[in-house]
Parts: C-alpha cells; sequence; structure tokens
C-alpha cells in the first residue's frame, strides 16, 4: 500500500476516535511530515479528515467513491475484486468485460458515480446522475452452474438490499415490487437485475451478474420520470463508501446461503404487488391478473381472468392497481 492508503486505513479503523501525527507516524513507520502530506492527498481525493491542534485528525467520511474505502470499510466481509470508476456506460458492461478476460469467473465488484446508458429488466434505461446514486454490478461465481433455482437469486438480492438501506435510512418504509423494484412511497427508488455468464456448449450459467442501481439523494429526475421515480432523501447526508461496502458484504453473505427460502417471509411482507391488480409482461405476452402469493421459488402466483392460477419466475411487472 502507498502511504495516504496505510493513513486513510488507520484512521478509517477507527472513525470516531482522534488519532495524533505521532501516533499516525509511528503506526504506519513514516515521519510526522509524510503524515500530513498523506493527509492533505486524502482531503484532494475528497476524504473528509477532521483536525484539532493537541487531538490530531479524525475520518469523517468521504464525498467520493473509492475503492480503498470500501475495502477497509467492508474488512473480510468481501474479499473480491473492487473498481471504482467516476463514469461508465453500465457497470453490468464492466462486469461482462471483466469475465469475458477471466477464464475462471471470480467476486468481483464495479462500481461507478454515474452512468450514462443504465439499464434494468426489458432494457430500460436507469437514471444514474452522479454523486447522488449508487451504482454497481457484482459478479458472483456460479460453482454448480445450476440454474434452476435462479428466481430466489434476485428476490433474495432485493431483501439483502432492503435490510442494508434500512439500517442507512431507518425511518423510511421500503417496499418491494416483483421480482426487483424497491419503492418508497409509491415511488421507485433503486431497481436490481440478474444476468447470467452462459457456457457455450450449454444452458449453465457459469457466474451471476447483479446489478444495483439505487437513487439516494437525487433530487430531480428527467420529465417522464418525476411521477414513477424519486431519491430515498435528497437530504440525507450518505456515506457512499459504507454504503457500498455494506451492501456488498450483505450480498456475498446473502450468496454464501444460496438457494434458500428463508428471505421470503420477509419479502413477502414487504411486497407492493400481493393482493393487487397487476400486469406482468412476460416476453411479447401481456398477463393480467391479481397477485395472490410468491410461492417458495420467488415465483409471482397470479389468479387469471377465468379464475385459475399461474406462478411466473420470469418477467416484469408494468402496472400496479387496486384488485
Amino acid at each position: 500500500m502507498s502511504t495516504k492508503e496505510k493513513i486513510l486505513t488507520a484512521l478509517m479503523a477507527h472513525p470516531d476516535e482522534w488519532l495524533s501525527g505521532d501516533q499516525l507516524a509511528q503506526q504506519v513507520g513514516i515521519s510526522r511530515e509524510s503524515v500530513w502530506k498523506a493527509i492533505n492527498s486524502l482531503r484532494k481525493r475528497g476524504h473528509q479528515i477532521a483536525s484539532r491542534k493537541n487531538r490530531g485528525y479524525q475520518y469523517a467520511g468521504s464525498q467520493q467513491l473509492d475503492e480503498l474505502a470500501i475495502k477497509v470499510t467492508a474488512g473480510t466481509g468481501f474479499d473480491g475484486v473492487i473498481q471504482v470508476t467516476d463514469q461508465t456506460t453500465s457497470t453490468q458492461d464492466l462486469a461482462k468485460q471483466f469475465l469475458s478476460q477471466h477464464a475462471q469467473p471470480q467476486l468481483a465488484a464495479f462500481i461507478a458515480n454515474q452512468q450514462t446508458a443504465g439499464y434494468g429488466r426489458l432494457g430500460r434505461s436507469f437514471y444514474s446522475p452522479g454523486q447522488t446514486g449508487l451504482y454497481f454490478s457484482l459478479v458472483l461465481p456460479n460453482p454448480s452452474n445450476d440454474l434452476s433455482r435462479v428466481g430466489l437469486l434476485t428476490t433474495g438480492v432485493v431483501v439483502s438490499v432492503v435490510k442494508v438501506l434500512q439500517r442507512f435510512f431507518p425511518t423510511q418504509d421500503f417496499g418491494m415490487k416483483w421480482v426487483n423494484d424497491i419503492f418508497l412511497n409509491d415511488y421507485k427508488v433503486g431497481g436490481i437485475i440478474t444476468e447470467a455468464s452462459m457456457e457455450l456448449e450449454s444452458t449453465s450459467a457459469s457466474a451471476f451478474i447483479v446489478g444495483v442501481g439505487l437513487n439516494l439523494t437525487t433530487a430531480t429526475f428527467p420529465r417522464g420520470l418525476t411521477a414513477i421515480a424519486q431519491g430515498i432523501d435528497p437530504q440525507a447526508r450518505v456515506d457512499r463508501n459504507r454504503l457500498a461496502a455494506a451492501l456488498l458484504s450483505e450480498l456475498v453473505a446473502a450468496y454464501q446461503r444460496y438457494p434458500t427460502t428463508a428471505f421470503l417471509p420477509f419479502y413477502r411482507d414487504k411486497s407492493v404487488v400481493l393482493g393487487r391488480a397487476v400486469t406482468l409482461q412476460v416476453g411479447q405476452r401481456t398477463v393480467n391478473g391479481t397477485a395472490v402469493a410468491i410461492d417458495d421459488q420467488g415465483g409471482l402466483v397470479l389468479k387469471l381472468s377465468n379464475g385459475q392460477q399461474q406462478s411466473f419466475t420470469s418477467g416484469a411487472v408494468t402496472r400496479v392497481r387496486r384488485a
């Protein structure tokens, strides 16, 4: 690690404590002057480091996404590759490029401050402005190559994301629209997409690519989105590095339990579609019915107009109405 990386690691390891220049110098094995230079360099990168005479330095977060800060905060919770970029088309593109360059899939996360072509299910664009959101893609190796229970993956991911968001925004009451959207006060604040890296010779998947887009403090949206989307809290101060670290750690922990149905009670309780009349887009087909259940594979069970019930494991809910 560079000197500034060592200093950042030391400061972040004691977030609520003051560390003197002498303490940092001794811990890292450098001079007081080198500590001062490293602190200034970190500040220029967006890290907020308070200083006080006779007390030293205290870490107070960062306004910029920083892969080292995320690694330090995540600790042993995430031991994969982390790459942070200021702007990209989509973090899904970065993840796919990474997979194409590695014969053996490995755990990796790709995080962007801004996306110019972020997308979700059915190729729909996801508004991804800089500074106010968190957009990342997570490569999850699939040792079993099995795809039979993939419905549990996306639903498990959205539960993990919502649980972390509840810790960072404890006063907000989040809901989930099957299968992958996060809602707040009837507005979409986040979305998740799960794609598979397929083996050419078979129908198995060597890895999953999970994309997560969150509008955290976004205050304004393009015309056409203002009626359906919002930021979680435009007035909040969110350390995106700490949030990213918490999300990556939670998602890896959840994936280590995959496949499991343990999260389904929470998912059902937070559903914004159960008991509602919905329109479901399945490929080129449109299905109308009442959402009556989430089955044990994460599928949406609809009661159709003929009275029969049918479970769907793929598709996108395009409209929700009172039943």
